[in-house]
């Protein structure tokens, strides 16, 4: 009887700490081969017609066209990065289901702007005379343009270059909680879209580490648990052997 009350001890510990029983499942969405490891397999590559450059699997520390210093992937040996030794607009981007489980989206980012500025207008069109030299990072409807910024197709945007930004630096990583945006098109397949414009002169987006995971318990809700756990281990393993039998 005292296995069982080990046996017991452990579940509780397990609910009072939030973790999940072993039975019991969590469709959070997922997004394939978000490391790169296996090139640009599971995701669809855009360019708009005229660009020149793509975006391309990337290893090592030059960039794919230019031969540009850049930051070795942060995750495994490759990552997925635009360049090119012209203008044009460049989005890569992967389909997935919505389900209302909370979760986070998180990804690495290299930035390697080589022209003097950033130019953000509200458009992914390379061609027009307007200046434009921007990164941006959005979850889209599936049935939107690759291209579109337009309010009614970008559910969430979750990253964008602005004017005064460091023009280079290293891999960031950003992280959103995208809970209340799956549990409002639960069932729904959205689109996470990764762009890069330029006119201006080159410019490398790097990509790493795509994933969508759980949202983190927050600390104070993890010691209590611990807390608890322990509580209740000890109530049970010091009742008398006769109300264990």
């Amino acid at each position: 009887m005292k296995t069982l009350a080990r046996i017991t001890v452990l579940t509780v510990a397990a609910v009072a700490l939030g973790l999940p029983a072993a039975s019991s499942v969590h469709a959070i969405p997922v997004i394939s081969n978000g490391g790169f490891e296996a090139g640009l397999t599971s995701w669809t590559t855009v360019d708009q017609l005229g660009s020149e450059g793509t975006f391309f699997s990337q290893s090592g520390s030059l960039s794919p066209v230019s031969g540009d210093p850049v930051p070795s992937p942060p995750e495994g040996t490759k990552g997925a990065m635009t360049d090119a030794q012209g203008p044009g607009s460049h989005v890569l981007y992967q389909d997935f289901v919505a389900t209302p489980d909370a979760a986070t989206l998180s990804f690495a980012l290299f930035i390697g702007n080589r022209a003097s500025q950033f130019a953000t207008p509200a458009s992914l069109d390379f061609s027009t005379p307007t200046l434009n030299q921007q990164a941006r990072v959005d979850i889209l409807k599936s049935t939107a343009d690759p291209f579109s910024v337009a309010a009614g197709d970008v559910l969430l945007n979750l990253y964008q270059t602005k004017v005064a930004d460091p023009l280079i630096g290293g891999y960031n990583t950003i992280t959103t909680d995208i809970s209340a945006l799956l549990a409002a098109h639960a069932g729904e397949t959205l689109r996470l879209r990764f762009a890069e414009t330029d006119n201006i002169f080159t410019f490398q987006l790097g990509i790493d580490n795509v994933r969508i995971g759980p949202v983190p318990e927050p600390p104070s809700t993890l010691l209590f648990g611990a807390a608890l756990a322990v509580l209740v281990g000890f109530r049970l393993c010091a009742r008398p052997r006769r109300e264990l039998a």
